[in-house]
């Protein structure tokens, strides 16, 4: 064959040379063009390809060299690529590349082979050509162009209104103020740069999965500005929270098409304001394909490269995320979504957040640390898995073998164990003292944040514990069903708390008694007590009205007024069973004022 006719294209398309020079064909050459001009055509895409090549090779020795440096943020010039600014902001950070796929040494699908097999001979994959393929390209089938870099407005590219920069900054504050405590879902330092990048009202279409997660933390915070009774236009920044939940619920398709860290963000953030404004079913059903998304960009995995903030970003999405689906699991009563055993991600790092955005805010001369409480909830739930995923796995069905509740019994005694010392190894502005309440004096952020945040270890620490002993619970119910009316003797029978005298004042109640084989009561009895007893913190239960934490804080003071109703039902003439009836009025009266707070707790 004559050389000149080796450096054509290939009779089929696209040709494989030029596949991997990630260029267009070359139209077929006349017979009277001259040989020089192919040659110069084959040249330039092999050249295209070695570029790209180096300039990868490039990427990946300096990501290397970060990773080993530890730096805990690192200036984003050394860690951008080294062309324009609007043409970075096309390629978002965590913007999958089959030039470097995620590989855990786990079984792999048939595009992961197909990749390996592509990389012997150092070629790659169009993600463009493979995206309707599982596991294929893992953009959407509308990959982002490298355009001229021109920016729209914000509400352009959103289709809908979208808020002033200083109403942006004020909503950002509330946001902070009233959910990011509860659920760290986003990850402030990485949060501000991009934000700091769009502060102009403008931004490249490329900034829509950015655009979308900052929609829904604006929602959240209108939401809650609008209930604020010292609050003015009550009706207006309800409209508003309104239009930006339409906004992000019409991109709802598009955003579970994208395998992004905001992605991720938006769907968790989406799913936990429906389940606590009155939407459970659709939350359970986000929560599902978050999960996914986020096994499909590996998550759930250590990432073995990467800058500082890039890696802790993820593990407090996942984390975020892993608490979510404890928490569905215990409130829908259905089976665990994600395996303990397919996880080895670390720990979030501890550090220093602000949540001040406005510039005439008066900046605090530490910010606040709410990583802690994220690490302590995730190490209790944790320690809470094995358990629950017996009750609410497939073993549930069991439930009625001997054998079965004899060795759940052995697993529940270890698992309470190890719950109580986490409990009592908690720091200190993260335990909660049940006999101070919240000074609404203090002015510093952080104690405000730290104090709801001990409730909210709290509250869950008692839920699961009721939980754990659902089976006593069960017992106490099947024996009280079976009890005639004026079989009131029955009480000792039925292992009741009132008759082994649980009943004790409210100060003794919440004391953790020394385990014993036969006093199972004795857990959720008692954990049921600490919840009702948040009803004498006003304040602290005030300042908890105003957030994130209210329908929670309801869903849990609900299931521990069912323990507290069985109990004073066991006996219902008696003085304890009278105190009993007392407790459960005065939870009633919270939940009335919740729920005019929240859908959830009405």
């Amino acid at each position: 064959m004559p050389p000149e006719q080796e450096q054509k294209c290939d009779s089929f398309r696209p040709c494989s040379l030029c596949a991997r020079a990630n260029v267009d064909c070359e139209q077929a050459l006349s017979e009277d063009t001259p040989t020089s001009r192919a040659k110069s055509n084959n040249q330039r895409r092999r050249g295209k390809l070695r570029q790209r090549v180096q300039s990868r090779s490039s990427s990946d020795v300096a990501s290397a060299s970060a990773q080993s440096d530890q730096q805990p943020s690192l200036p984003p010039e050394r860690i951008s690529p080294s062309f324009g600014e609007n043409e970075r902001a096309t390629e978002p950070r965590d913007q999958p590349s089959a030039w470097a796929p995620l590989d855990f040494g786990e079984s792999e699908s048939a595009m992961g082979f197909a990749r390996k097999i592509y990389r012997l001979g150092s070629q790659t994959i169009d993600e463009q050509q493979t995206s309707a393929i599982p596991d294929g390209g893992c953009g959407t089938r509308t990959p982002i162009t490298r355009t001229s870099g021109q920016r729209l407005p914000i509400s352009t590219i959103l289709g809908g209104r979208f808020p002033e920069q200083n109403e942006i900054d004020s909503l950002l504050e509330d946001y902070f103020e009233s959910v990011h405590w509860f659920s760290l879902v986003i990850y402030e330092p990485t949060f501000r740069k991009r934000l700091n990048s769009v502060k102009d009202g403008f931004a490249l279409p490329a900034e829509a999965p950015f655009l979308t997660l900052l929609s829904v933390v604006l929602c959240m915070a209108a939401w809650y500005r609008s209930k604020k009774p010292t609050q003015e236009g009550h009706e207006a920044w309800q409209l508003c929270s309104d239009e930006l939940l339409r906004i992000v619920e019409s991109r709802l398709i598009h955003i579970m098409d994208q395998h992004s860290v905001a992605a991720v963000q938006t769907l968790l953030l989406l799913g936990s304001h429906h389940v606590y404004h009155g939407r459970p079913n659709l939350s359970f059903a986000l929560l599902g394909a978050t999960i996914k998304i986020s096994h499909a960009m590996g998550l759930h995995r250590k990432l073995a490269h990467g800058s500082f903030d890039d890696v802790e970003e993820r593990k407090r999405v996942w984390w975020t995320l892993y608490t979510w689906d404890r928490f569905a699991s215990i409130s829908y009563g259905r089976p665990l979504s994600i395996n303990d055993e397919d996880c080895n991600v670390g720990m979030p790092a501890e550090f220093t957040e602000s949540p001040l955005f406005r510039p005439e805010s008066a900046p605090e001369s530490l910010g606040v640390r709410y990583s802690p409480y994220q690490t302590q909830l995730t190490q209790l739930y944790l320690l809470a898995s094995p358990a629950l995923k017996t009750i609410f796995g497939s073993l549930s069905a069991q439930s009625g073998n001997q054998h079965f509740e004899s060795e759940y019994s052995l697993q529940v005694n270890d698992v309470t164990q190890k719950l109580l010392a986490w409990r009592r190894d908690l720091p200190s502005f993260l335990s909660l003292d049940l006999d101070t309440d919240y000074h609404p004096s203090a002015t510093h952020l952080g104690i405000r944040a730290h104090s709801l945040q001990s409730l909210s270890l709290q509250l869950t620490f008692d839920n699961v514990m009721i939980v754990l002993h659902r089976p006593s619970l069960a017992r106490q119910i099947k024996n009280l069903s079976a009890q005639t009316p004026i079989a009131t003797g029955s009480v000792t029978d039925m292992d009741s708390p009132l008759a082994q005298g649980g009943t004790q004042g409210a100060s003794q109640s919440d004391q953790v008694p020394r385990f014993e084989a036969n006093s199972s009561s004795e857990y959720w009895w008692r954990a049921a007590v600490r919840t009702a007893r948040i009803t004498e913190l006003p304040h602290l239960t005030q300042i908890a009205t105003d957030s994130h934490l209210v329908a929670f804080m309801a869903m849990n003071l609900f299931h521990a007024a069912i323990v507290l109703t069985l109990v004073a039902l066991s006996d219902p003439l008696s003085d304890p069973a009278q105190a009993v009836k007392r407790t459960i009025t005065r939870v009633f009266r919270l939940e009335e004022l919740l729920g005019q707070r929240d859908p959830a707790s009405e």
